[in-house]
């Protein structure tokens, strides 16, 4: 889908304020950097700010796409390839080439932030159990019973997806991502 040039323009505002705020929190620590700051470096006011990601945690949970109307997911789910699924939504965010070419990061670039600060993980984790729920709807709309679609949306998003980010990172990302997916899902099919 081809964005318009307001989108294109908010996208990019929205993700040069999130590179600017991770280049302060690498630089000053992120317990040290105030909304007010990052607004300022990113020249935009703090109402601006809030209206794009609602808190500083935000920052990390926050899908820049969202904020221009546009569902990143829409054509990756497959409720048949639940695995496949999985790894379509990874490639597509880690894919170089799918990338806008005003960002200057990299994908997870805040992963640290999210393993060592409380209120991150905790943001986080609430993005992640919404989009979870999100997914069990889905599951639920398809027939699957509301227990069964709960846990098998939360062992995708919380188990194969988060767990496997936690890994690479504490790894060193020296292997793909898309590595640890494979891994993970493969952890899953192995259980008896």
């Amino acid at each position: 889908m081809a964005l318009t040039l307001r989108q294109r323009n908010r996208l990019a505002a929205v993700h040069h304020i999130i590179d600017t705020a991770m280049d302060l929190f690498d630089e000053r620590g992120y317990g040290e950097v105030t909304v007010e700051q990052v607004a300022a470096a990113a020249g935009v006011s703090p109402r601006t700010f809030y209206r794009y990601f609602g808190s500083k945690e935000g920052l990390f949970t926050t899908d820049p796409y969202a904020t221009i109307g546009v569902d990143r997911l829409e054509g990756h789910i497959d409720l048949d390839d639940l695995p496949g699924t999985v790894r379509r939504i990874v490639a597509a965010v880690a894919d170089p080439a799918q990338r806008a070419p005003w960002r200057t990061g990299e994908p997870w670039r805040g992963m640290q932030y999210v393993l060592e600060e409380p209120p991150v993980r905790a943001a986080v984790y609430a993005a992640l159990d919404e989009s979870s729920q999100r997914f069990a709807d889905l599951l639920r709309a398809q027939g699957m019973s509301a227990t069964r679609a709960g846990v098998t949306a939360r062992t995708y998003w919380f188990g194969v997806y988060f767990g496997s980010l936690e890994q690479w990172h504490r790894e060193g990302r020296t292997r793909t991502l898309l590595d640890h997916i494979d891994e993970a899902l493969a952890a899953l099919h192995d259980l008896p």
